[in-house]
C-alpha cells in the first residue's frame, strides 16, 4: 500500500494510531474500504487527496504538506495529524 493510502486510512479511522504514534500495516481489506480517490500535487509540493469514505459515504478532503502535516475533513469532522518517515 502507498503512504497516501495509509494516511487516508488513518484519517477515516480505519487504521488507528497506537499510543506511541506508530501505525500498523494496512491490510488489503482495510484498503478496500477506502474506495476511489484522486491525488494531485500542487506547485508547493502539497498533496491533495479527495474521495469518498465507502463505510460512511462521506466526502473526504485531505492535504499533506511536504513536511508531513496532514489536515482536512471527513464529512464535517476535522482531522489533523503529523506523519513522520518510516524508519
Amino acid at each position: 500500500m502507498t503512504m497516501m493510502t495509509t494516511i487516508i486510512a488513518v484519517a477515516l479511522g480505519l487504521l488507528p494510531a497506537q499510543p506511541n504514534g506508530e501505525v500498523n500495516m494496512l491490510t488489503a481489506e482495510q484498503a478496500s474500504m477506502i474506495g476511489g480517490y484522486s491525488e494531485t500535487t500542487d506547485d508547493t509540493g502539497t498533496t491533495h487527496l479527495v474521495g469518498n469514505d465507502r463505510k460512511s459515504g462521506k466526502l473526504f478532503y485531505l492535504t499533506v504538506n511536504p513536511f508531513g502535516r496532514v489536515e482536512g475533513s471527513v464529512g464535517d469532522q476535522v482531522v489533523s495529524f503529523q506523519v513522520n518517515p518510516a524508519i
